[in-house]
């Protein structure tokens, strides 16, 4: 494997980064959630890897409250069909091609698009009616500063969307990120060395929490590389949970249920890391990680984000695999202009 081409910062400096970024998004969206149209559209969210990742915590809030929302990973949309009436797409570079092409024929066929980035300019922010952009902050290869502003930037518009105004939580956020991480990394660094030392990983999520699966699956495939797959907790119950062996071992976040499924998987010869709000009772033999309570579905997940990217770092050095090494080159998945597409 050859070195990775750096965006600005390596995966360490970006989560040193990560935080101070944060701060500033936080403090400067009040105001600009008005880029969400009043009323009650059909929304479309749009994101490719990572970026569709971080759609799914604030698609289930929003459906929590009400609003009539989907999600794509843009490549499943050939043609802008349905009723839609606003395309909100994420990117954190900008220059995702699929998510870019997507806007392009939803804006041609007179459909709403709203470009949420970090890059200030870029064919995803030409090709969208209108765009939130957050400041062009440095990012890794795999992204840590990028994915936490563009994810905390659509969370606050669902805030804004849901119910008309910015959770108090986001304030507080960053205090409470650094704080969780502080007090879990040596629990994580403990159970890289020994459960995630070889073999696969299963991460299973509740639906509200579903962000951090997916995003914490990519992050363990990207860097470490190892085979990690990312299930909604109700679909795990059925069928996918029955290979539970000492080969595999399993991330599950949420509460109860999840709480239950780790007793449950237990009974196997695997290793489980819980990761709650603390409130529930962890089985015996499981390693625990608590994350604050009273948050938001989607505040909660960004901080079980940031916390278990310690996870990625510690088993990036166990399996002597660096995370800002590269696998493949990829030939067609970022574009530089949109003249390109």
């Amino acid at each position: 494997m050859s070195a990775a081409p750096m965006y600005g910062y390596g995966y360490e400096e970006g989560r040193r980064a990560e935080v101070a970024a944060l701060r500033e998004v936080v403090a400067a969206m009040p105001g600009r959630t008005h880029l969400w149209p009043a009323g009650r559209p059909r929304v479309l969210l749009a994101g490719i890897g990572a970026s569709h990742a971080a759609l799914a915590s604030p698609l289930y809030a929003l459906r929590a409250a009400g609003l009539d929302v989907a999600r794509t990973d843009c490549s499943d949309h050939p043609v802008a069909i349905g009723d839609v009436e606003l395309v909100v797409a994420l990117s954190q570079s900008g220059r995702s091609r699929e998510t870019a092409d997507l806007v392009t024929r939803f804006r041609a066929a007179g459909v709403g698009t709203l470009a949420v980035t970090n890059a200030e300019t870029g064919p995803l922010r030409e090709a969208a009616g209108a765009a939130l952009t957050l400041g062009g902050f440095p990012d890794s290869r795999v992204s840590t500063v990028g994915f936490v502003v563009t994810y905390a930037a659509l969370g606050m518009l669902a805030d804004e969307a849901a119910t008309g105004r910015i959770d108090d939580g986001w304030r507080r956020l960053p205090d409470l990120i650094e704080e969780a991480v502080s007090a879990n990394d040596a629990v994580l660094a403990d159970f890289a060395a020994g459960a995630l030392a070889s073999g696969s990983v299963d991460v299973v999520a509740s639906a509200a929490q579903q962000t951090t699966a997916e995003a914490v699956a990519l992050l363990l495939r990207e860097g470490p590389l190892v085979p990690a797959t990312a299930y909604g907790t109700r679909s795990y119950l059925h069928g996918p949970m029955d290979s539970a062996g000492a080969d595999t071992a399993h991330l599950v976040i949420g509460d109860a249920r999840e709480l239950a499924l780790a007793r449950q998987l237990l009974e196997k010869p695997t290793a489980v890391l819980t990761v709650t709000d603390g409130t529930g009772v962890v089985p015996p033999g499981a390693v625990s990680v608590t994350v604050p309570t009273g948050l938001t579905g989607p505040q909660r997940a960004l901080v079980e984000v940031c916390v278990l990217q310690a996870l990625v770092s510690h088993t990036a050095a166990t399996r002597g695999n660096p995370v800002d090494e590269i696998a493949f080159t990829r030939e067609d998945t970022k574009i530089a202009a949109l003249a390109e597409l």
